[in-house]
């Protein structure tokens, strides 16, 4: 049987909140959103796709290589943006301020080994975010981005990170289920 797996940064509670009265905020607009829910809120590495659930020990495997060498690190939650631009935004994020690149390097390591395991190479470069909604439409969009605006610059906080995780992502029309495979720490 084959299972959705994407690999992910979890975030703290503190952040996780001060996102939710960032789309609240944003809820105001009345703009065609599909927000992620609060306990969906995370970073994602690398997305992986459907694969078969029999080499869910040999993703695992390849996460702690990919990790073998990081040790735990800063990252700092710093303003928002959309993709793919301003003009025709899609995605609504939270930008993320890692200084050292790690989340990049990790990326292109996961990218690379599970290439092994049948996994498309990204396309686009990486660019560390955290998505915190979806636009669907174009109705009042005018109206979120000036509500967004009062956001650029905005400190969410900052997060000392310690662990990877392997996530499974089970769709229904109700929205995703994430559900937590295994955590994968960081040289200490």
């Amino acid at each position: 049987m084959e299972v959705r797996l994407f690999v992910a940064v979890e975030i703290n509670e503190e952040f996780r909140e001060k996102l939710v009265e960032f789309q609240n905020t944003l809820k105001k607009a009345d703009a065609d959103v599909s927000w992620v829910t609060p306990e969906n809120l995370h970073i994602t590495l690398k997305f992986i796709g459907y694969i078969d659930e029999e080499k869910i020990a040999s993703v695992s495997d390849i996460i702690k290589n990919s990790v073998a060498n990081t040790h735990p690190f800063n990252l700092d939650y710093i303003g928002v943006g959309v993709f793919p631009t301003e003009k025709n935004p899609r995605v609504i994020f939270a930008d993320i301020i890692d200084l050292n690149g790690i989340l990049a390097k990790t990326h292109e390591r996961l990218d690379n080994q599970l290439a092994a395991l049948g996994v498309e190479h990204e396309e686009r470069k990486f660019e560390a975010h955290l998505t915190v909604g979806r636009i669907k439409t174009r109705r009042n969009v005018r109206k979120l981005m000036e509500s967004m605006n009062s956001y650029s610059g905005f400190k969410f906080g900052a997060e000392h990170i310690t662990q990877v995780v392997l996530m499974k992502s089970e769709l229904s029309p109700q929205g995703p289920t994430y559900t937590k495979l295994n955590s994968i720490d960081l040289v200490s």
